[in-house]
Order: C-alpha cells, then structure tokens, then sequence
C-alpha cells in the first residue's frame, strides 16, 4: 500500500514538472511570436487652414486626395478655420458661402475648425452652412447665452479603416472682450471662453482617452497652439490657423503645423502610430499652384461658379502695385469724400488684398473689403480722438485728412496750416462699423449713419470721382 502511494505521488509530481516545462515553452513561443506584437498603424492627414473663400485650386485638392485615398484606406482631410470671407465669388453668392462648403462637400474633407470669419455673414447664414455641410464644424469654447447659433460640438472621434482620431476644436479670441476678430454684432448672445482653458476639460472624456490619436484642431494662431501643447500632454499634434503662417514646429516633444492661406498650400502628414504615440512623423507642404493635375468634375463646378461677369467691369485703373499701406491712403481718401469727414480711419486688418496694376473691377474691390461693414461718422474732440489713438489696444489704422505725429506714443493733431489743434476742437471722424462696435466706448452716437457697405461706396468713389489711382508714395498710418 505504501509502495503504491509512493509510486502514485512520483507519478504526479512527473506530471507536474512536464506541464510546467509545456507552459514555459507555450510561453517562450507566445514571447517570440512576432504575428501577436502591436504593429504600427500608418495614417495620412491633409490639412488646410484660412482659404478666405478661394475656390480655384479646389480640382487640384481633390486630385491630389484621390490618388492618396487610392493607396492609403486611412486618409484624413482637415480644415483649420476661415472659409469664408475673402472672395466675391463666394461672399456674395445668393446663399453666402455656399459655393466652398458644396466644394469641401464633394472633396471628402472630414472635419473644419470653426474659425473667427465663420461669423462674418451672421449666426442665421452660419446656421444654415452648418446644415449644409456633409462634415461637423468645431468649437469647444464657444457658449450660446441667448444668441442664435446652433452650437457646434467641442470635439468629435472620426473613424478610418479601425484606427480613431479625436480632434477638439477653439477659436481665437483676441479681440477686446474676450471675443473672436469678427464684427461684434454677428456674435451678439455667445460667449467665448480662452481656448487653451477649453481643451483642458476633455482631458478626461472617454472618447478622447480611447481614441488612438488625439489632435487639437484649432483657429487658435500659433502662441495658442503652443499654449496647448505646453498645457496638455494628452494632445498629440496641433493642426491650426488663423495667422496665415507656414511652419512645423516642434512644442514639448509634439508638432504643430500651419499651412498659409488663400488655398496655396496644403500640408500632408505621413504618420506611423503605435499605442497611441507617434513613432514616425513625415511633413511635406504641398503647392498647389505648382500642380497640374486636376479633377475635371471639380473645376466645371469652379467654373460655372466663376462666371460672373458683373464683378468684372472695369471701374478704374490703377497706376501700379500699391501694398497695404498704399491701399489704405486710397481707401481713406475715397471714403473722406464720400463723408466730408476731417479724419476718415481705417482699420488695416479689414484690408484684405493690395489694389494691383491695371483695372480695377469690383472683384477687385470686394476682394480688398470683403466684410460688407457699415460707415459711420461721429462728433469727437481731439482730446477724446487722442485717447483712443493712445490707448492699449487702439487698432493700427490707415488715415486721411488732417495730419497727426506720434512721438512717444503721444499723439498730436494739426490743423491745415501746420498749427497743433488743441484737446477742446470738435472733429467730424469717419470710420467703419467694425471699429465702431469694438470700441464702444470711445463710439457712441453717431453724427450719420451711411446706407451702403464701405465696399460699395469704393466703388462709387472710382465711378463719380476718381477712377485713375496712384499712391506712390503714400502712408498714412497711426
């Protein structure tokens, strides 16, 4: 009986020691078997950012998509902001800015940023090209109080073949009062909050913690978009807009890019992602004026909406290439006359374009002064004029009409003959609405309310006054 005990206990620790020896090597095997490592996932990101309504390189985008999305099945199109505003064609469709959403439609693009000219026709207009688009707008700080913007999502996870992105929208918000660079009343009932501040809340959202990649996509400018990298370690990569810079930049170990403007340039990105960390990361910043191929279906579409001939007829002439500045001297001085104003203003971030060599169409002027603002003048004394021109955040501004010096950033203004006018003199002062509405304060009731946009009465000026123009040596500026 012992015997067999005895045998029966070394039978079992045998078989003990030869399933621990079948589990070491099932192991070892498991270890070494490469087919049951992670892999790499690699995935394609085209980004855009300020297109400002130009359309004409749109075939070249969708060829350029079409021949990646034959290659890649992960192929991603992003837009950083600022569609609209910057091309007649677009801005003064029946339905304005319907013709570069029907185009990002039908080029696939996945995601836009909403950016600060998203607002430039109205939150009912914003509404509607919303509706219209086939892919989201985003905006995590952005509140609606009791304006009537259907609010966009803060972020959304888009899906390509398995692999997941996580993208979380802001905008700017550098005007006075915390708001984005848009005309205060096209935003009345919404508020705005910082937008690194915004991206800190999704930290923890399931959504963006199981994502495989997380892509902070803003119209945010370039010190935003390194505040977020600096801030938020859980973001990956920066795709931005909003200064209409080119670069790749490198923040806290992790990227940001930016892809100029007008739709000259599209940004790709060649990644190789493995659990969530980017292991390979190629940029190539892609030229579209310097491409051939185009979509054929794409550019009939371009073309038909092109074809306006009322934005061509000649207007004017204009002497040669005038800069921003240059512009500005003509802006102001056509606007003085149309006003009678001493001193006419205006803004030089609500000059858009340079008036260039020969005719000048109303393309043309709506192209320099896309955002259809009203004119205005007001009743000021030249102390209170002063204290606007000095004050922290006074605009820089073109100018016509009486003379004034800065010296140490005091200003001083004089009367025809050279002589200083003192703090008590009343001014008669013409200026955008723009300028008006963001300074408030300085603005309160004004002497006249003009009919008609400033762009339209630029285009009166050159008809009934002036239609050769040259300002070679002009600038005006305070």
């Amino acid at each position: 009986m012992m015997k067999k005990s005895l045998k029966s206990l070394v039978n079992l620790l045998n078989l003990m020691l030869l399933l621990f020896v079948l589990g070491a090597c099932s192991s070892t095997d498991k270890t070494n078997n490469t087919d049951d490592a992670p892999t790499a996932e690699s995935i394609v990101i085209f980004t855009v950012n300020d297109l400002h309504g130009k359309i004409d390189n749109f075939g070249k985008v969708k060829a350029i998509l079409d021949e990646e999305r034959k290659k890649e099945s992960q192929v991603f199109f992003v837009a950083g902001g600022d569609l609209f505003s910057g091309n007649p064609i677009v801005d003064f469709h029946p339905e304005k800015g319907f013709p570069i959403i029907d185009l990002m439609n039908r080029t696939g693009i996945d995601v836009s940023a909403l950016g600060n000219h998203e607002f430039d026709y109205g939150q009912e207009i914003l509404n509607a090209r919303m509706q219209q688009a086939s892919f989201p707008f985003l905006s995590a700080n952005v509140k609606n109080i009791n304006g009537e913007l259907n609010l966009p999502e803060g972020r959304v996870t888009i899906e390509k073949d398995g692999f997941e992105i996580a993208f979380i929208g802001v905008v700017e918000t550098s005007s006075p009062g915390n708001i984005p660079s848009t005309h205060p009343k096209r935003i009345q009932g919404l508020d705005f909050e910082e937008g690194v501040n915004s991206v800190a809340k999704y930290r923890d959202d399931e959504e963006v913690q199981n994502a495989d990649l997380v892509i902070a996509l803003t119209h945010y400018g370039s010190h935003g978009d390194e505040m977020i990298l600096q801030n938020h370690d859980f973001v990956d990569l920066v795709i931005g807009g909003h200064n209409h810079d080119i670069y790749n930049r490198k923040v806290n170990g992790r990227y940001m890019v930016q892809s100029g403007s007008n739709l000259r340039y599209m940004t790709k990105l060649s990644l190789e992602v493995l659990e969530g960390e980017i292991v390979e990361y190629e940029y190539e910043l892609v030229n579209l004026d310097e491409k051939t191929e185009e979509d054929a279906e794409i550019m009939e579409i371009v073309a038909e909406y092109n074809n306006k001939p009322e934005f061509y007829e000649e207007i004017g002439t204009s002497l040669r290439d005038h800069n921003s500045a240059q512009t500005g001297c003509f802006y102001t001085d056509a606007l003085r006359t149309i006003t009678g104003a001493d001193i006419v203003f205006q803004n030089y971030g609500g000059i858009r374009a340079g008036l260039d060599f020969g005719k000048i169409t109303p393309f043309d002027i709506y192209t320099i002064d896309p955002f259809g603002n009203g004119l205005d003048t007001f009743s000021m004394s030249v102390k209170e004029l002063k204290e606007f021109l000095e004050a922290p955040d006074a605009p820089s501004m073109a100018y016509s009409g009486l003379k004034m010096t800065r010296d140490n950033g005091r200003v001083r203004i004089y009367d025809p003959e050279g002589r200083e006018l003192n703090d008590e003199y009343e001014l008669v002062i013409g200026l955008n609405d723009y300028i008006s509405n963001v300074h408030s304060d300085d603005f309160t009731s004004p002497l006249k309310t003009f009919e008609k946009t400033t762009a339209e009465y630029l285009i009166e000026y050159l008809k009934a006054y002036q239609s050769v123009i040259d300002y070679e040596d002009c600038n005006n500026s305070i």
